[in-house]
């Protein structure tokens, strides 16, 4: 994996600044408090306003060769979503500069309370009963959404659990069903609740959004239970056990490059007990 010295990233930075200020002119915008950078510096956001009227502003940058695709659209993808808390596509423009291209998608803002200022939690989030059937009723309605969009590849899926964890899964993409792909806890807001960043969204294996949810909850036991107790019908299912070996390799991955590190041993223990309850029908050691 390549990194990116702390030059690099203030170079990012200031480009991503410096094309925030550009969309604001184009689209004739207020800035309204502070940016935030996304990981990687590949996007910048933040509140803006026109005539009083308060929006969310996003900026995504790529090389010319990455800028298409279902990831690039993805906000744009997410208005055929019925039954579901997203953010409605307000406004497009795009540009290139040299080798880059920016897109700035203007939103509505999200109503409500972000559930945890990290993706990844150590205490329970203050949500109660209603918020956990908002969730699962918000997930049955996307999984029900009729879409071509793929947000995974089976070949990467078999190939990176089989390398991380040294066994063989059943990956079929006929059965695939629609996911957020990105459901931690810093994408889902209470009072009331909605759901956030539908950049990547797209079809995956049953339980997905449910077991990355799981991942970025492993530090919380008692919420870990719970999401193991309201998805169990997904979770425990074989393309959801799949699932949740997929997230934890990415999990790892993250951990690798700095992030995350705390998890590596929750996320090991966890694979050992979803490994040790499964039969040899469904994994096979390779």
């Amino acid at each position: 994996m390549r990194t990116t010295t702390a030059e690099q990233r203030m170079t990012l930075r200031t480009d991503l600044r410096t094309a925030h200020e550009r969309a604001l002119s184009e689209l004739g915008l207020d800035a309204v408090g502070r940016v935030q950078i996304g990981r990687r510096e590949r996007s910048i956001s933040s509140v803006v306003q026109r005539e009083g009227v308060y929006r969310w502003l996003r900026v995504v940058r790529a090389r010319r060769e990455w800028a298409h695709g279902p990831w690039w659209t993805g906000n744009q993808d997410a208005a055929i979503l019925t039954g579901v808390a997203v953010p409605r596509l307000l406004d497009v423009r795009g540009w290139e500069d040299g080798p880059v291209v920016y897109r700035a998608e203007l939103l509505s803002v999200l109503p409500g309370r972000v559930c945890a200022a990290r993706p990844v939690i150590d205490r329970p989030p203050t949500v109660d009963d209603p918020w956990w059937r908002s969730l699962h009723t918000n997930l049955q309605h996307l999984s029900d959404a009729n879409t071509d969009r793929r947000l995974l590849d089976p070949g990467v899926i078999r190939r990176r659990v089989a390398v991380f964890f040294g066994v063989d899964v059943r990956v079929d993409p006929v059965t695939w069903r629609p996911a957020h792909g990105e459901l931690h806890w810093g994408n889902l807001r209470r009072d009331p609740f909605a759901i956030a960043d539908w950049e990547t969204w797209g079809l995956a294996p049953r339980g997905y959004d449910a077991a990355f949810l799981l991942g970025h909850s492993l530090a919380s036991p008692r919420t870990a239970d719970e999401i193991m107790r309201r998805f169990r019908d997904d979770l425990e299912t074989d393309d959801g056990v799949t699932s949740q070996l997929y997230v934890m390799t990415k999990l790892l991955t993250r951990a690798d490059g700095g992030e995350h590190g705390a998890l590596v041993p929750l996320i090991h223990r966890h694979v050992d007990l979803l490994l040790g309850a499964r039969s040899t029908g469904l994994l096979r050691l390779t």
